[in-house]
């Protein structure tokens, strides 16, 4: 085959290549993964980033997180519970459920949790969500505790409706391993 042929052929089949035509018969699905939702994420969510961070410059940490559909729109929420690492004393939990719907750069927060339980000074041991409501326990203290020893167990039941939180019950126990001599 003359060099004028090969040539001629070779032109139309790197201009076809160039243009995203192949001999592949199955087109490719165009994959935008740039943005990730919340829920895709999951547990393996950066979030301390994501949380409110401490103030006075102390450490996030995170204590526990569940996926539940807490919003009842079909996709997972995440609820995430933590504190901040004190140098003398614990620093009481929050928690805080994002939709899982959001986009994981920019999450959108349904709700902080325990910021109505101030004397409790929580701090979270689990959360999980049953029965329609977000359930959390936590030590804490009461009138009679002290705040370097958590000697009262707190079981936190809130529940979601209208685009807010509602808590629903707060019980309360003494936790035996942390008491008086």
């Amino acid at each position: 085959m003359p060099k004028r042929s090969v040539l001629l052929l070779s032109v139309p089949l790197v201009a076809l290549a160039l243009t995203g035509c192949t001999s592949d018969p199955k087109p490719k699905a165009a994959v935008d993964d740039s943005v990730t939702t919340i829920a895709a994420l999951g547990k393996k969510a950066p979030w301390d980033k994501l949380v409110e961070p401490c103030e006075g410059g102390q450490l996030v940490v995170v204590q526990d997180v569940a996926l539940a559909d807490v919003s009842a729109d079909g996709t997972p929420d995440a609820v995430v519970a933590r504190a901040c690492e004190g140098d003398t004393e614990y620093g009481p939990s929050s928690v805080e459920v994002f939709d899982g719907k959001s986009a994981s750069t920019e999450p959108r927060r349904l709700g902080t949790l325990l910021g109505d339980v101030g004397t409790d000074k929580p701090y979270v041991s689990s959360v999980e969500y049953a029965d329609g409501a977000v359930l959390i326990k936590a030590n804490g203290v009461d009138e009679k505790s002290d705040a370097a020893c958590p000697e009262v167990v707190y079981t936190y039941r809130y529940t979601y409706s209208g685009g807010a939180f509602q808590q629903a019950k707060r019980e309360q126990q003494p936790d035996e391993t942390c008491g008086p001599d």
